[in-house]
């Protein structure tokens, strides 16, 4: 078993889907959502406690976001904030972590990482820490690359989905088992999510990834060459205290996810069937799962009047106006103080494009 387990938190997102509440500058994993209490990067690192060492926590980010999560996060260390040296997707996130961890470490073989998000709405139920253990169990005994699964509740095209072979079991111990996966699917249609949920072995991709770093290299030899000899380099600068010159080669990364360059290349992948409540929150359809709702199946946060309306979610942030709708149906419409959106809610997957477009224009709202 692994003598060093690091938790790793992505927390380099823009929270583009979830504009104008997600902001460069406050993106979604620092906002804090109707009914809860703290932001969802709090909630992670929360998530994480008594499961691993406290010096063992990393977050990973971007610069222009180091000092936001310093003020979200004020008791967490400054030196367990990891900025990457450009933005590369997630693959370059992941691969700038393990080449820091491996030039830490001489046998990387004893080094695992638990991939998490700082996104996500998840319970913080024992569940969860009782799966991520079970995960990293199995990384670290079986030198595989292993992953949440959660439990399909519906039909979900917004996720992207796997599939595991119930037939090839890999037990952790009297309770928790794994299973290898067959293969990653990308969002489907609603006639392919419908059937997804219903078929046994069929998980939502939770986006949770755990390996030593010794594996990571090795499905990245196989998978992805070019990355990994991108690694090796990082590593070695690192090693030697290059900084510049590991950061000079790390603008070589492409950028792409994990998903992409690695996960869905892989033979070597196991999953962990989780049940635990978890929700992506990736775009504003997402909220109306967990705000109150009218008969009328209209979900409502802030200071807002509805007559004659159904099927609408509106999000009223503001302190001084007031949102009044009649006679209208399945909208969106989301106010803050200095911007207002309002689409179709069965386009809120594509508010990112009015961000683009709010970018293209130079406009300050961003």
């Amino acid at each position: 078993m692994s003598n060093h387990r690091y938790a790793i938190i992505m927390a380099g997102g823009s929270g583009e889907r979830f504009w104008p509440l997600s902001r460069r500058n406050r993106p979604k994993q620092l906002v804090i959502l109707p009914g809860q209490t703290e932001s969802l990067l709090t909630q992670s690192l929360n998530r994480l406690k008594g499961l691993f060492e406290p010096n063992r926590v990393l977050i990973i980010t971007s610069e222009h976001l180091k000092p936001a999560i310093l003020e979200s996060c004020p008791d967490f260390p400054p030196d367990q904030i990891l900025v990457e040296p450009a933005k590369r997707n997630t693959a370059g996130c992941l691969l700038w972590v393990a080449a820091i961890l491996a030039s830490r470490h001489e046998d990387a073989s004893e080094v695992s990482m638990a991939v998490v998000t700082a996104d996500h709405l998840i319970d913080t139920s024992e569940q969860f820490q009782r799966d991520v253990d079970a995960a990293l169990t199995i990384a670290e005994r079986q030198r595989m690359i292993t992953t949440l699964g959660i439990l399909p509740t519906r039909p979900e095209t917004g996720y992207g989905y796997l599939e595991a072979d119930l037939g090839a079991e890999l037990v952790v111990d009297q309770v928790n088992r794994g299973f290898r996966v067959v293969r990653f699917y990308e969002k489907p249609s609603f006639d392919l999510a419908a059937r997804y949920a219903q078929t046994p072995g069929f998980y939502w991709n939770s986006g949770m990834f755990f390996w030593t770093v010794e594996t990571f290299r090795s499905e990245l030899k196989h998978g992805a060459p070019k990355l990994f000899e991108l690694l090796e380099g990082i590593t070695a600068h690192l090693a030697s205290n290059e900084i510049d010159e590991a950061k000079a080669l790390f603008l070589e990364v492409p950028d792409i996810s994990i998903d992409y360059a690695l996960m869905e290349r892989s033979g070597n992948i196991a999953v962990i069937g989780s049940q635990f409540t978890w929700d992506d929150v990736g775009s504003w359809d997402a909220v109306s799962r967990f705000l109150p709702s009218d008969s009328r199946d209209n979900a409502t946060y802030g200071d807002n009047v509805m007559t004659q309306t159904a099927d609408c979610l509106v999000y009223n942030e503001s302190s001084h106006i007031t949102v009044a709708m009649t006679g209208v149906y399945d909208l969106l419409v989301v106010v803050t103080d200095d911007a207002v959106l309002i689409c179709n809610k069965q386009k809120a997957q594509e508010v990112r494009s009015v961000v683009q477009a709010l970018k293209e224009a130079g406009n300050s709202k961003l």
